[in-house]
């Protein structure tokens, strides 16, 4: 008989108890699943009537890693941890179904079964090194004792998920289906019946040569030695202790390695970037449809990078410039990318051919008659391509500026690359919610990151050109820019740093202090942002920066950093430097309302969205 029990369902099937996780979006491992899971086992070990037991999901994926939101909460009993461990020590066969993507945590899960099998097109993963900290479930543990060091190693410090045929090949899984994979995990559970499986805890596969276990930690800890984020070091630490200590020691040592990361500054910033991407792809117009986009427009020699990126992407391209030398020069500019991509290996001759197939350049703009979006890289091209393009075609400027009062405002959108990684789709007061979405189904579809803002947009490049503006400024107050470029470049924003000699004088600001200073301009500015409605919210100011200027995704982002640091601290210093400089630091009138009330820019975020569905 079925049973539905919150996020876990039970289904029997003679011998066998089937596990089917059921919390949706992404099955994440959150506490209400964790305790479902951990009564699901007691009941199973204790039933006489059940043999084995499967563990498999709905939806989409199995578990797709811990539920972060619960990090730097009080824990609540059963951790993850201890979950795995329960798993393990059943004495009946538990077996792993995997099916999407098994990552963190519920890869951790995976592992404490003892078998697994996944559908070809899943993927494994132990990403925790790109929100600072390690996997804390057991992870450096039960991995290096299967797949050995070098091959653990590389999956935790790159992060990088592998598909399930390789991860049959390391030795994580037992078995891989093309399909059908709940028939074929069933069968396998019926199999392992009355069986007793070594525990992945009492595995060594992955140990047999110790020589070269250590040779691998050796080599990962030269590479980490300097490293500016701390995690990888001690995921090689812990690492090295799956073969040195008892696993009940070792798991001791993770998890104490786990809760040290997870309090440092760096990994509050990366989860805070985590969350910021997240948000940023909420769009008030969620609910609204994507029109078809078979073809694609460009308008401008402008917009050849735009054209080539779509190419990439597979669509039909139609690229127009009334202006037969540019023209030419745009369509070389396409080319010689290409044939770059071709000697580099990116690309095979077939695929440039194949591209350069789609690609149709004209001279006017008639030929943008059967175009669905077009990009319109020349402002003084608009008029033409409005009228040649179909009714309903959206207009997605690529240039600055506001949109402009249009018959076709409805049509009309910004879309801005920025840093070559992040769209940012600039939607005026008339712009259709179908056109907004259209700009953005096109945009992923070229493999950009999508940011929304009101008209006229230009979020990261405002906020990096008032950062500039104190660094000029304090150039101009005679500060050293060794001193200044060496307290950017120590922060993590070389791009920001002025050209120097390596040497810095005794005399002169602190590094804090310059830091200070020009990352409260680019808050001030970011908070003037939000009071004219630009932003939606504080973290995607941070989105921005970190995707698109590259500001490090471990210090968050400037809005971050001002509520890590405290608004009524910021409060002081901009009155203080806002009298030398006011251009720079006058205080945007948000700053003083949310100090005023001890709030956050956080805060302010999450009272402007209020009323806005997610995506």
């Amino acid at each position: 008989m079925d049973q539905q029990a919150g996020p876990l369902r039970q289904e029997r099937h003679g011998a066998v108890l089937v596990l089917v996780i059921d919390a949706p979006p992404v099955n994440a491992l959150g506490h209400a699943l964790r305790a479902a899971l951990w009564q699901a086992i007691e009941v199973a070990e204790a039933d006489a009537t059940v043999g084995a037991v499967l563990i498999r999901a709905a939806g989409r994926t199995f578990p797709a890693g811990a539920d972060i939101s619960e990090f730097g909460q009080p824990p609540r009993a059963p951790q993850l941890p201890d979950l795995c461990d329960r798993i393990e020590a059943c004495p009946k066969p538990v077996l792993a179904a995997i099916h999407g993507t098994a990552l963190g945590g519920g890869l951790e899960l995976a592992l404490a079964a003892h078998a697994r099998i996944a559908r070809a097109d899943a993927m494994l993963g132990l990403p925790e090194v790109t929100l600072g900290i390690l996997p804390g479930a057991g992870g450096t543990q039960r991995v290096p004792r299967l797949i050995g060091a070098e091959q653990a190693l590389r999956l935790m410090l790159t992060g990088k998920p592998v598909p399930a045929a390789e991860a049959l090949a390391l030795g994580l899984l037992d078995g891989v289906v093309e399909d059908g994979l709940e028939v074929a995990a069933l069968r396998l559970a019926e199999g392992l019946v009355g069986r007793r499986l070594t525990a992945t805890r009492d595995r060594r596969e992955g140990m047999r040569d110790g020589a070269a276990y250590q040779a691998a930690v050796a080599a990962a800890r030269l590479a980490q030695a300097g490293a500016r984020l701390p995690a990888g070091a001690r995921i090689v630490d812990c690492v090295e202790a799956a073969q040195l200590l008892p696993i009940e020691q070792g798991m001791v040592f993770e998890r104490a390695a786990f809760a040290d990361l997870v309090a440092t500054p760096e990994a509050a910033g990366l989860r805070h970037a985590f969350f910021a991407e997240r948000a940023a792809a909420r769009f008030p117009e969620a609910k609204a449809e994507a029109r078809p986009v078979a073809q694609l427009g460009v308008i401008g020699a402008a917009g050849s990078d735009l054209a080539l990126l779509a190419l990439q992407a597979g669509c039909p391209v139609v690229l127009v410039e009334p202006n037969r030398p540019q023209l030419v020069e745009a369509l070389e500019r396409i080319a010689a990318a290409q044939e770059t991509a071709v000697q580099e290996g990116r690309l095979t001759p077939a695929a440039r051919d194949a591209d350069w197939e789609r690609l149709t350049p004209a001279l006017g703009a008639a030929a943008l008659a059967d175009s669905d979006l077009v990009l319109v890289a020349d402002a003084g091209l608009l008029a033409e391509a409005a009228e040649a393009a179909p009714p309903g075609a959206v207009l997605a400027l690529t240039g600055r500026g506001a949109l402009p009062d249009s018959p076709r405002a409805s049509d009309m959108i910004g879309l801005r690359l920025v840093g070559g990684r992040l769209a940012e789709l600039a939607v005026g007061p008339q712009t259709a919610p179908e056109a907004v979405a259209t700009a953005r189904a096109v945009a992923r579809r070229l493999g950009l990151l999508c940011l929304r803002a009101a008209a006229p947009g230009g979020i990261a490049g405002r906020v990096m050109l008032a950062g500039r503006a104190a660094v000029t400024h304090l150039l101009a107050q005679g500060e050293a820019p060794a001193r200044v470029a060496g307290a950017l470049r120590g922060f993590g924003l070389p791009q920001l740093a002025p050209e120097a000699a390596a040497e810095a004088p005794e005399t002169g600001a602190s590094a804090g202090r310059i830091i200070a200073q020009v990352l409260s301009a680019m808050a001030n500015e970011g908070a003037r942002l939000l009071e004219r409605g630009i932003a939606q919210r504080a973290s995607d100011i941070d989105f921005a920066l970190v995707a698109g200027l590259g500001f490090p995704r471990w210090q968050g982002g400037p809005m971050f950093w001002a509520d890590q640091r405290g608004l009524l601290i910021l409060r002081r210093d901009l009155a203080e430097w806002g009298q030398e400089a006011p251009e720079i630091w006058a205080m945007a009138p948000l700053i003083a309302d949310l100090a005023a009330q001890g709030g956050h820019f956080a805060d302010h975020a999450a009272q402007a969205g209020s009323g806005q569905k997610d995506a």
